[in-house]
């Protein structure tokens, strides 16, 4: 005899997970999951905002800095530019000046300035500018004037000129016309370089960025003759620099320039 089995029916078990309804609550449950859809991409993009503003202020900041570090270069450079025979400046050449009692100065020398004269006051010592910005055509004048005078000695032109441009420099070959240089004056009697006003400069003049820059020790360096009455600002860490290396500006701005150009190498 031949059997026939019956195959067992599958049993049918219940989903924990419910089917999605096909009636109108379908349309809430799409709604629900667009605004999700919608709070993500959102939120992706603020992060994103974020962090690119923080990339962006992160390079506003590096730029400030190396604008910064461009601006202190430039202003060193400035400050110890040595004016001369071998390096002249231009006869339209004019800094930035700012005016005061009497003659103009450049603004990196201005704060300095007035706080050493404040300073000196404060210590009676009569101390007072002559003369701080001289122009290129002032400059012609008053080295014509010395020129013309030396003539009425009975000098030859030659010696004449060469006594004269020992002295005072040639229009476009003087540091008064950066605006950096000082001529000092004071009331006291008798020459400057006896006074007590001159003591007190060569005491103290450093501390407020400036340098004696016709030294007697010197002058065959400068190709100048001393002058006690002619200060350069060359700024406060420079200047004490200078005194402890027992420099002139033209040496130290040399040495300086020199060590800048093997540590690039």
């Amino acid at each position: 005899m031949t059997f026939k089995f019956k195959p067992a029916k599958p049993r049918k078990f219940k989903s924990a997970v419910p089917k999605p309804m096909i009636n109108s609550d379908n349309s809430e449950a799409k709604l629900i999951l667009t605004r999700i859809v919608i709070a993500v991409a959102v939120l992706v993009v603020a992060a994103g905002a974020v962090l690119g503003g923080i990339h962006l202020f992160g390079s506003v900041d590096n730029r400030k800095s190396v604008s910064n570090v461009s601006d202190s270069e430039n202003n060193n450079a400035q400050l110890l530019r040595v004016v001369n025979k071998s390096n002249p400046l231009d006869k339209d050449y004019v800094p930035e000046l700012v005016q005061k009692d009497g003659y103009r100065i450049c603004p990196l020398a201005e704060k300095s300035l007035d706080n050493l004269l404040a300073a000196a006051k404060k210590e009676n010592i009569s101390l007072y500018v002559k003369y701080a910005f001289v122009s290129y055509n002032e400059q012609a004048k008053i080295y014509n004037a010395e020129y013309r005078k030396q003539l009425s000695k009975g000098l030859t032109e030659v010696k004449a000129q060469a006594k004269t441009t020992v002295t005072i420099p040639q229009a476009g070959r003087s540091e008064f016309q950066t605006g950096l240089m000082v001529s000092f004056r004071s009331r006291e009697n008798g020459k400057f370089k006896n006074s007590n006003a001159s003591d007190w400069l060569f005491k103290n003049a450093k501390k407020y960025g400036f340098v004696l820059r016709y030294p007697e020790d010197k002058e065959d360096i400068t190709s100048m003759n001393v002058n006690y009455k002619s200060y350069r600002y060359v700024g406060e860490s420079n200047a004490k620099v200078m005194q402890s290396l027992n420099m002139c500006l033209n040496e130290y701005s040399y040495y300086v320039n020199s060590r800048q150009i093997n540590t690039a190498k």
